[in-house]
């Protein structure tokens, strides 16, 4: 059908195909809502999981923390009682060295006096040495004057008797008498002096020893003054220290106390986070509701009696769903595996029902793996020559030849007029979204993506969208599965590959078939 055939609809016609596209596309909105909301929803969980885990974890820290600040404060306190404790230390210590510098004094005063005795008993020894001089003069003279008492008596003896005689001998004794007094006081005196000299000597030795003690005990005195001053200035700055600990603790105890209440509050505030989840949770699951029932008024909006089905050339689809939907949107999606034979079989399946083929090819669909599916490369030369099979190619992977377009040299909405100018029957649309991203970019393939190949084509013209999820956003393919009227699924398995039909009229969801690996469904290839 041309465009010319295609203005000769009915207005009522062309009004049942802008509602079957506003449906189409009303259904593509709300797969990708509802393809969006299950990520919200993802989010949520994890969001909720995290949250609840951030919870346990902030009471948890509140715990702690609690307990640090309370051994902070038992910390605070100890450093505080030490801190007096070296205080009272240092007092002590000052104290001690008070006692020892007057200890000091006191032993060098000792020292000084009995330096002084010792000279003074020297001097006393020296006044005995000139005692006893002088007493062994008197000892001389008293020897000397009983010597004369002697020769006095022998005089007398001599002169006789008579008064003067008498007397003489009479004063003669008492000399004598007194000489040997004398001589005995002079020994008794010179025992003293011995005696004193004795003691004197002894005084002498035990105040020098004495002396010598006191200096020992001075060194030791000023050694204990050093040890004193020492343990003074380190008890000083011991007390200083923990003067700074209390103070750095009664800090650190106060940023536990704040930092206990700021956990608090976040542990409040996380609990409100996952009431506020909570909410949204059930604000999600009415939402969810409501998009089910959107989507239902959509199928029952969508589903029209006598709807007309061409075949796939794919059996696994044919026998499950009649084909495909003539004047439909369809999508076939792949991941981890290929879909470039059952595109193939696709194309000449349409061409052998007497439609034309607008063919985006995937990035591996090449002329040889097409020329497989016509038994020859003849039969595809035709196609292309008989302006029934038109291929744009977005990969540059044709390399040119009749009715095959580049589409890096030639736009995609100027491929679409000439391919509608020039084709002879109804048309089946093989798009490509990977191809589609891969020329405009991916922000005007979703802006395009509610327009219908920009009104060229009609409603009487079938699309395949064939979509690789592994390289397409979840979102943006959400919307071409959402907008379809049926969903085809190929994905690998352990013995080759799996086709699920995900929608299509009249059939119950998700029945599957299995694929041979890079088998077609018809067992051509």
């Amino acid at each position: 059908m041309t465009s010319d055939q295609s203005e000769a609809r009915s207005p009522a016609e062309r009004d049942h195909d802008i509602d079957s596209r506003a449906v189409a596309n009303a259904r593509g909105a709300v797969g990708a809502v509802r393809t969006a909301s299950e990520t919200v929803d993802t989010e949520l969980a994890a969001i909720d999981d995290r949250a609840g885990a951030q919870a346990s974890e902030i009471e948890s820290v509140v715990a702690e923390v609690s307990d640090l600040s309370a051994t902070i404060e038992e910390v605070a306190a100890s450093a505080e009682q030490v801190a007096q404790r070296s205080e009272d230390a240092a007092q002590r210590a000052a104290d001690g060295r008070s006692a020892a510098a007057e200890a000091l004094g006191v032993v060098e005063t000792v020292q000084e006096t009995s330096e002084e005795l010792a000279a003074e008993v020297r001097r006393l020894d020296d006044r005995i040495d000139t005692i006893e001089t002088a007493l062994s003069g008197i000892d001389d003279i008293a020897e000397q004057t009983n010597m004369l008492a002697l020769n006095a008596s022998i005089e007398a003896a001599r002169a006789g008797s008579g008064e003067g005689a008498d007397g003489f001998a009479v004063v003669a004794d008492e000399i004598k008498s007194l000489a040997t007094q004398s001589q005995e006081q002079a020994a008794t005196i010179e025992a003293a002096l011995a005696e004193v000299r004795a003691a004197a000597d002894e005084t002498v030795a035990q105040l020098e020893e004495t002396t010598e003690q006191i200096e020992t005990g001075t060194d030791h005195v000023g050694a204990a003054m050093e040890e004193f001053d020492a343990v003074a200035d380190t008890v000083e700055r011991t007390a200083e220290d923990v003067q700074s600990v209390s103070t750095a603790t009664d800090d650190l105890a106060n940023s536990s106390e704040t930092i206990a209440s700021q956990s608090e509050q976040v542990a409040e505030r996380a609990a409100d986070i996952e009431d506020a989840i909570a909410q949204i949770r059930e604000a999600r699951s009415e939402q969810t509701t409501m998009l089910q029932e959107v989507e239902d008024a959509l199928e029952t909006a969508g589903d029209a009696s006598g709807l007309r089905y061409f075949p796939t050339g794919l059996t696994a689809i044919d026998d499950t769903c009649r084909g495909f939907v003539e004047g439909g949107q369809s999508v076939l999606e792949y991941a981890g595996t290929t879909v470039d034979d059952l595109v193939a079989d696709v194309v000449v399946a349409a061409l052998a029902d007497g439609r034309a083929v607008s063919l985006t090819p995937t990035p591996t669909l090449d002329r040889e793996t097409l020329a497989a599916a016509f038994d020859g490369g003849d039969s595809l030369r035709a196609a292309l020559r008989e302006d029934r099979l038109f291929v744009l190619d977005p990969f540059e992977s044709w390399e040119g030849g009749q009715n095959v377009f580049d589409l890096h040299s030639e736009s995609l909405g100027e491929v679409n007029r000439e391919t509608d100018r020039r084709r002879t029957g109804p048309l089946l649309i093989v798009g490509n979204i990977v191809g589609e991203i891969a020329v405009m970019g991916e922000q005007a393939a979703r802006a395009a993506r509610y327009e219908n190949d920009g009104g060229v084509f009609t409603d009487d013209d079938t699309v395949l969208n064939v979509i690789d999820t592994g390289n397409v956003d979840d979102a943006f393919a959400a919307f071409y599965v959402g907008a379809a009227d049926q969903v085809f699924r190929v994905e690998a398995t352990r013995s080759g590959r799996q086709l699920t039909v995900g929608r299509s009229p009249g059939v119950a969801r998700e029945p599957s078939v299995d694929l041979p690996t890079a088998m077609s469904a018809t067992g051509k290839r």
